[in-house]
C-alpha cells in the first residue's frame, strides 16, 4: 500500500463518524455457501486509542493469563458508532473502567495499522474473513472460552466456519448484508436488482450515487450482475467485472464508508451501495422516512463482524469481562436496537423489539437468505481483485 494511501486511511480513521464495515463471511453457513461480516451508523466516538512505535509482529495464540482484577482501562479499536453509547457508559460505571475507543474505516486499514506495528489495543472488531490473515500475522490471541460463558448463546449456524473452525479466536458481534439504499420519493423507478441499480446510476441519477469504500462489497455488484460468485478470482471473469465498474466510475459521487447516510439525508445522493446501519436513523426522521433498503434479486453478500483479543492486550481481564458482558441478552438487545444490525445471540433475539426482528432488511427471511453468499477468506488478498479495485478508484473523478 502506498504511503500516501495509508496516511489517508489513518487520517480518515480519526473522523467522528465511520460506518462500520467492509465484510466477509465464511463458507458453510447456508447449505454450503457461508457468510460473515458487518457495519454501522449513528452516534459519536472518542478517537484517541494508543498506538506504539513499530515493532515486530507479535506471536498469536498465547495462553490467556489467569483471571484477576478488572483493570481501570480498556482500549477498543473498532468501526465508529458500532457500540451503543449507553453500554459503554454502563460498563465504565460497573467496573470503574475507562474505555478508550479508536476507530478504523475498513478492514484493510485495521490490517495496515497492525502490520505497521500499532500496539496497546485490547480488542478489535474485524470482519470474519480477515481472521486467517490476522491469525497468520500473529496479531490476535486464542481465547480462553471458559471465561466467555455467553458464547453458549451464539447461533450455532454461524460457528465452526472455515475462518476459525474451532472458534478459538473470535466472539461473533453482528451480521448483515450488502445492498442498496434508495430515497424512494426521488427514485420512483423499479429497483429490485443490481442491474437496475447500475442502469439508474449510469443514467438518470448519474452523479448522485455513493458506494461504500470497500473492495469486497463493491465488487459484489458487477459479479452478481454477471451471474458469478462474489468470490470469483478467474482473471477473465474479473475482467468482465472490471468493465462494468469502469463504466460506473464517471457517475459515482463518492466512495464513502464514513458519512454516506448524510449524503442520502441531504439528497446529495439518492442511491447508495451500502449497509443497513444508517437505515433506522434515516427512517425515524420524517424528512428521510422514504429511505428503503433493498437486497438485490441476483443475491448479495452476507457478512459477520467478530470480536477479537489482540496479541499482548495490556488489559486482559477487562477484555474478557467485555467479551462476555456485551453478550448479556439485555445488553445485546440494546446493541441491535442501536446499530441496526442483526445479533447472533439467540437469547437476545427473543427480547429484541418485535418490529425490528420482523424487519427483512435487518433480519433477512429464509427466501432471501437462500440467495446470500459468504465471502471466502482466500479471495481477500487475490492480486487481480486488488489491482481491479485500485484501477477503479483511480478512475473516479
Amino acid at each position: 500500500m502506498a504511503e500516501r494511501d495509508l496516511n489517508d486511511l489513518l487520517a480518515r480513521s480519526m473522523r467522528a463518524r465511520v460506518n462500520r464495515r467492509s465484510f466477509l463471511a465464511a463458507a458453510g453457513l447456508m447449505g454450503g455457501s457461508a457468510a460473515l461480516a458487518a457495519c454501522t451508523s449513528g452516534g459519536t466516538t472518542t478517537s484517541a486509542g494508543p498506538t506504539g512505535a513499530a515493532t515486530a509482529a507479535p506471536t498469536g495464540g498465547a495462553s490467556a493469563p489467569p483471571a484477576g482484577d478488572i483493570e481501570s482501562d480498556l482500549f477498543i479499536y473498532n468501526w465508529s458508532d458500532y457500540i451503543a453509547p449507553e453500554n459503554i457508559e454502563a460498563f465504565e460505571a460497573l467496573h470503574n473502567t475507562t474505555i478508550t475507543y479508536d476507530t478504523f474505516a475498513n478492514n484493510e486499514e485495521l490490517l495496515a495499522k497492525l502490520q505497521g506495528g500499532a500496539s496497546g489495543y485490547d480488542l478489535a472488531c474485524p470482519t470474519a474473513e480477515f481472521l486467517p490473515q490476522m491469525i497468520e500475522g500473529g496479531f490476535i490471541e486464542k481465547l480462553d472460552q471458559s471465561r466467555i460463558p455467553n458464547m453458549s448463546l451464539m447461533d450455532p449456524s454461524i460457528l465452526n466456519q472455515k475462518w476459525d473452525p474451532n472458534n478459538e479466536y473470535h466472539v461473533p458481534k453482528d451480521f448483515g448484508t450488502t445492498g442498496i439504499l434508495v430515497r424512494k420519493k426521488i427514485v420512483t423507478e423499479p429497483l429490485t436488482s443490481w442491474r437496475e441499480f447500475f442502469d439508474l446510476a449510469t443514467g438518470k441519477y448519474s452523479g448522485k450515487v455513493v458506494l461504500v469504500d470497500s473492495l469486497g462489497d463493491v465488487l459484489v455488484m458487477p459479479l452478481k450482475m454477471l451471474g458469478y460468485s462474489l468470490n470469483e478470482t478467474d482473471p477473465a471473469r474479473l475482467a468482465e467485472a472490471r468493465d462494468i465498474l469502469l463504466q460506473l466510475a464517471p457517475h459515482v459521487l463518492a466512495l464513502d464508508s464514513d458519512t454516506y447516510q448524510d449524503k442520502l439525508a441531504t439528497e446529495e445522493a439518492v442511491l447508495c451501495l451500502g449497509w443497513t446501519g444508517p437505515l433506522l436513523e434515516l427512517r425515524d426522521n420524517p424528512d428521510t422516512a422514504d429511505t428503503e433498503y433493498i437486497v438485490p434479486s441476483e443475491g448479495t453478500l452476507f457478512w459477520l463482524d467478530v470480536w477479537v483479543k489482540l496479541a499482548d492486550a495490556p488489559h486482559p481481564n477487562a477484555s474478557y469481562e467485555w467479551l462476555n458482558w456485551i453478550h448479556e441478552p439485555d445488553i445485546q438487545k440494546a446493541e441491535t436496537e442501536y446499530n441496526g444490525y442483526a445479533t447472533p445471540n439467540t437469547a437476545a433475539k427473543e427480547i429484541v423489539d418485535p418490529e425490528l426482528l420482523a424487519d427483512p432488511a435487518i433480519f433477512p427471511p429464509e427466501d432471501v437468505m437462500a440467495k446470500l453468499e459468504g465471502a471466502d477468506p482466500a479471495a481477500t488478498d487475490n492480486e487481480d481483485r486488488i489491482d481491479l479495485w485500485a484501477e477503479f478508484k483511480s478512475s473516479l473523478g
